[in-house]
């Protein structure tokens, strides 16, 4: 035993050493947050105050077993580390750092829930607790666990360990004493437990609905895609946000927030075996931990997420409907999101499958409100709207913008000759050339019948009637036929200018509808100026 014994080697860990929200969670038995931000402080000082009652506990241990020093660690999962909770000492090399569990004589408890070492070897594994040479005659040590709430998801062993200067064994009053006082510790701390819980649980609660209703302001889907943003920054800090939407085997990044361009935007990736396939496919939310090893892709083809230490996507699922998309989160930060905080984000991420759903329905219904269903074009109603728009731009900056008005010669010969679904066919193809000749920014839209329009911001008279014959001679070059007949078919078109025809926006319609009607007159399959008139 004794050779088993020299192969443990006690490892130590400076207070110094641990991270920032380890030392922050020093007070608390149990694993609950990475750092105390969801805690009250009012309810920190209760916390620390139940620490007392523990240590006055294990005094009053110490002294009924004439022990030397009497400590309580605690495991934290995060870490890998025991972390000292409470104790009572008389020991001048008492240290209360914190150890690397599995180290040292504590290392026996591996396979065991409870160790007695009497006497206590001189070649046993170092107590972790003695920073140099101790007189320990006897030693025991025990593990205990509170009450577990497996929603909470807050499983941590305790260990409590004694050490005496006796080399005697421990007598079996002195166990049923060491029972005792764990059963009296173990309802301390479960109280302790039940009520920073409480108070985590009512912060989530909070923040959950600030997050919801800050979603729920959101109607068009670039309002949805910054309030979803918000909404989960509420709940955990991210170097980098982005929203994916799913279509077949693809998906396509359609937001991205924080610190890197957006040139991934609205690019196609193959799903397949990426960490965003895999959410996908499974509908749930991954990695199991947010630690990124980086040894699968998180987007297939793409190494915007290389270099972070936590990354995690999560699914955008409603009731047993197909995952519309993804969340992808990630952090420069190890274990970003603790066990609530991915609870909570599961909570929004299916509400932001809702909105974007929603968002989208909505814009696809606007569109067809203000798209001629025949053409695919601006219907009258947007071309309103626009003209409207354009003319207060205009009047407001003094810029120009020109009106030209078409019309298909003799459209009423056509129906009659060949039936209304040729004539839609002629439409149809009229529009083609409308929307080949308007630059981006320009609005062409079918407002009658046979009727169409174009507006051109920021463009002069020369300029349009430029437009307008390219557009004449486009249509006149069409081949459109009939049972085999070869069907001409050609445009006239009126052109007015804003502000050199006039300053008022009914006016501009007039006249340039007056320089339309000129060109009937004059012949059809002409372009005609209202100021050559």
């Amino acid at each position: 035993m004794g050779n088993w014994f020299s192969k443990l080697t006690g490892q130590r860990k400076k207070q110094s050493d641990i991270s920032d929200g380890q030392v922050a969670a020093e007070t608390l038995p149990f694993y609950l947050e990475k750092n105390s931000g969801m805690i009250s402080s009012d309810r920190l000082n209760v916390v620390r105050q139940f620490r007392d009652v523990v240590e006055n506990q294990l005094k009053i241990l110490r002294l009924s077993l004439k022990a030397t020093s009497v400590v309580i660690y605690w495991s934290d999962p995060s870490s890998d580390l025991l972390i000292h909770y409470a104790s009572s000492s008389q020991a001048t090399t008492f240290d209360c750092c914190a150890v690397l569990e599995g180290s040292g004589v504590l290392g026996l408890l591996k396979d065991q829930q409870q160790i007695t070492l009497a006497p206590y070897q001189s070649n046993s594994p170092p107590i972790p607790y003695y920073g140099k040479s101790q007189n320990v005659g006897s030693f025991f040590a025990q593990r205990f666990t509170c009450e577990e709430d497996e929603s909470r998801k807050s499983a941590a062993d305790s260990v409590l360990c004694v050490d005496r200067s006796i080399v005697d064994d421990w007598s079996p009053q002195e166990r049923v004493l060491i029972d005792a006082s764990i059963s009296q510790i173990t309802e301390s701390l479960t109280l302790a437990r039940n009520l920073l819980f409480t108070d985590v649980e009512r912060r989530t609660l909070q923040l959950v609905f600030d997050g919801l209703r800050t979603l729920n302001s959101a109607l068009d889907i670039e309002s949805v895609y910054s309030t979803a943003t918000e909404a989960l920054g509420l709940i955990v800090e991210t170097d980098l946000l982005a929203i994916s939407l799913t279509q077949n085997n693809y998906h396509e990044i359609c937001y991205i927030s924080g610190e890197h361009p957006t040139s991934a935007l609205n690019h196609k990736f193959i799903l397949d075996d990426s960490l965003v396939g895999q959410v996908v496919k499974y509908r749930r939310t991954l990695p199991e931990r947010t630690s990124y090893s980086g040894r699968a892709p998180v987007v297939n083809g793409l190494s915007l997420f290389d270099g972070y230490k936590s990354v995690l996507v999560v699914p955008l699922l409603q009731d047993d409907r197909p995952v519309n998309g993804v969340l992808i989160l990630a952090s420069h930060a190890e274990d970003m999101v603790t066990w609530n905080g991915r609870e909570m984000l599961e909570v929004l991420a299916a509400q932001v499958a809702i909105k974007v759903d929603l968002a989208q329905s909505h814009e696809h219904i606007q569109q067809m409100t203000i798209t001629d269903p025949l053409t695919g074009i601006a219907n009258r109603r947007a071309f309103q709207r626009a003209f409207s728009a354009m003319y207060e731009r205009a009047k407001r900056r003094s810029g120009s913008f020109c009106l030209i008005i078409c019309d298909i010669d003799l459209f009423k010969r056509v129906n009659d000759a060949y039936g209304h679904p040729f004539g839609d066919q002629v439409i149809q193809h009229v529009a083609s050339q409308l929307s080949d000749v308007v630059r981006i920014g320009d609005l062409a839209a079918r407002i009658g019948g046979e009727e169409f329009a174009v507006l051109l911001e920021d463009s002069t008279l020369s300029g349009a009637f430029d437009v307008a014959e390219r557009l004449r001679k486009k249509v006149e070059n069409l081949s459109l036929s009939y049972q085999g007949e070869l069907v001409p078919v050609t445009i006239s078109a009126g052109v007015a200018a804003f502000p050199l025809d006039t300053d008022n926006q009914e006016k501009i319609y007039h006249y340039a509808d007056q320089a339309l009607y000129c060109a009937k007159e004059g012949g059809r399959n002409r372009s005609v100026c209202w100021k050559n008139l």
